[in-house]
Formats: C-alpha cells, structure tokens, sequence
C-alpha cells in the first residue's frame, strides 16, 4: 500500500489528486495518505527491533532514533523551503516532539509500566546524562532566542546561529560517543544480566524478519524514504485540512510529531509491557534529544544557505510548559524509579499543551 500510493503521488493523477483537490477530496486523500505512513511506521519499527535484536543495546534503539529524526529533518526542511515558507513550522514541530516524547510517550510507558509491575528501575546514570544534555540543548534553542536582542522576535542572529548549529552537533556527539562507548553501560537494562551483544538476558523477543543486518537496514531505509516522500504530500494536505476546518495552525505540528514519533512511540510502549524501563528512556528521552540535538542544526544551515527566516524562540506559555516538563522530568528519571503516578503527572502536563492549542 505504502509503495503503491507512492508511485500514485509521482504520476499525473497523483499530482492532480494532490494539488487540485476540492475540501471533501482533499481530506479523503489526507486519510489515505496518513494511513499508508502509519502502516510504514509499522514496518519501521518491525525492522528497527530486528536490527536492534542483532546488534544489541544501545547501538539498536540509536539505529530506530536516527531513522526517525531524518524522518523529521526532511519534513521540516520541505516545509520551510516550499510554498508560503512559515518561519515558525519547525520550531512548532520540535516542540511538539518534546512534548510527545517526554509527556505522552514517557507518561503512557509509565503508566503501563505502573500498573503491571508496580515500580520500574532504571540506570540512573544513563537518564541523568540524557536529561542534563537535553536541557542544555534545548534551553539554547527553544528558550534562548526569545530573549535576546539582536534579531526580531523569537530568531536567533547569525552569529547566534552558527553558535547553536556548532553547540548541538559537538555536545549530541559527545553523548552518542559515550552512549556507545565508554558509558555503554549506563544505557543498558540497570540490574539485569545481558549477553555478549547487549540483549537482556532471558529476553526473547519474536523476531520474524529474516535476512542480516545489512538486508534489514535496505528494508529500513526504503520505508524510510518513502515515507518522507509522502509525508511532504500530507504536509500540504494537513494545511488545507487545517485552514479549512479552522482548526488551531499549531495542531499541524503535533499531527506531524506524532506521525516522525510514532515508531518511538509504539517500541517504547511495548517495551514498558516488557519490563524494559532503560529502553523505554532511550527511546522517548532520546527522541527528544536527537530532535534538538539534529534537527536545529540542520535547520539552521538551510536558514543560513538560503537565507530563509527561521524562528526558533517559542511563546512564554510554551516556555512555561518546557520548563514545567524539564523539571518533572528530572523528579521521575534521576531517583532511579519510576511508578504509575509519574506517568499520570507527565500525561496530565501533555493534556495541558493540547488545551493551550485549543484555548489560544
């Protein structure tokens, strides 16, 4: 479906389905199109946790993180270089994964986590190094530019800009070096015997995808890539959903988050049914992370290239919200434990951001 609705988006019909549609075809093909992109997240995530099986942690949830975040740069991207060019379409995009991410996500693994085992431990020292780095990340980013002066609004200056392009890519390099090498352990499973490739030990998950590593990794990036081809598509289309149901613009960014989240999102939630608390963090505090981490960076480099505006600085409510959701953040990952009402306070903070959208 996903191949096929890709071939339909190339031909001429296709662009005429597309481009040309009146209100009730445009939200029918919107439909479609989301449908067949959630079916490609299915297949991300079933070849991801394949790979993930085969090479062990953290190097397999890295794999599933980074796939997702170019998902996300090549949407944001499009975005600010296509039709009317929206200066704040990929601020409003990162936020809302942070949010998903650290609120939804984290709260609804918790709150599965809670409820079947009471209380999940996880390695302290891998979410405190995750959470110290994307507070840093995204304090520079997301919060920073709103207060400074020297240009309009919440956009960062030119020096700023370089500043940021070069903070994020050396401070989430140093962290992936030492996800992967020296603190390769703070990223496993806290208390739990693993074998030689980092699996858990007495875990067996059901891998059906046949094939190595190299195999799997073709199959992951196919559906990779025809998922960003669509998902420029449903960009357009969520627009004219959007302004012709009059619903709030900010709404777009958060179907788009949890389009680029939603194979996080579900190995996460599953996970958690696992008893698996350090993979869940990996993968929901990661997500965020890379967001920041990759995505500001590359978006400052296509503003600076093309000297097209970006804005980054967010609205003082929405700082008000990151700040609230750092803060409960650290409260549940840097004791060690997390329980079923941490989940519900990370979910009611996520309930809170959708009234604001909607009260605005």
């Amino acid at each position: 479906m996903l191949l096929g609705l890709l071939g339909l988006s190339f031909t001429p019909l296709g662009h005429s389905m597309l481009g040309a549609a009146g209100e009730g075809a445009l939200a029918v093909t919107f439909l479609v199109l989301l449908l067949a992109i959630v079916v490609g997240a299915f297949r991300v995530v079933h070849h991801a946790d394949a790979i993930a099986h085969r090479v062990g942690e953290p190097l397999g949830t890295l794999v599933l993180t980074l796939s997702v975040i170019g998902i996300e740069v090549a949407l944001v991207v499009a975005m600010m270089l296509q039709g009317a060019a929206d200066p704040t379409a990929a601020r409003d995009t990162m936020f809302a994964v942070v949010m998903l991410a650290m609120n939804l996500v984290l709260g609804l693994s918790l709150v599965s986590a809670g409820s079947r085992f009471g209380q999940a431990i996880h390695n302290m020292s891998g979410a405190s190094t995750f959470l110290g780095t994307l507070i840093v990340l995204g304090t520079l980013s997301l919060v920073l530019p709103r207060f400074t002066t020297s240009a309009p609004g919440g956009q960062p200056s030119t020096l700023q800009s370089w500043f940021l392009v070069g903070a994020s890519v050396f401070c989430y390099g140093m962290f992936v070096s030492m996800q992967l090498g020296g603190r390769r352990e703070w990223f496993q499973e806290s208390g739990v015997a693993t074998d030689q490739s980092g699996a858990v030990a007495g875990h067996h998950d059901v891998d059906t995808c046949r094939g190595g590593v190299k195999a799997l990794t073709g199959f992951l990036l196919a559906y990779l890539v025809a998922i960003i081809l669509l998902a420029e598509h449903l960009a357009h289309g969520l627009e004219g959903v959007i302004e012709s149901t009059g619903l709030p613009h900010a709404l777009g960014g958060v179907v788009i988050a949890g389009i680029i989240l939603a194979p996080e999102g579900m190995a996460a939630i599953q996970s958690a049914k696992q008893n698996r608390p350090q993979r869940v963090i990996n993968l929901s505090v990661g997500s965020a992370l890379s967001t920041i981490g990759l995505t500001v960076p590359a978006v400052l480099a296509v503003a600076i290239y093309k000297h097209t505006p970006v804005e980054l600085g967010l609205e003082p409510v929405e700082i008000l919200l990151l700040t609230l959701t750092f803060a409960v953040s650290v409260v549940t990952l840097c004791t060690g434990r997390t329980t079923f009402l941490h989940g519900v306070l990370h979910l009611a903070i996520f309930v809170a951001y959708l009234v604001l959208i909607f009260d605005d």
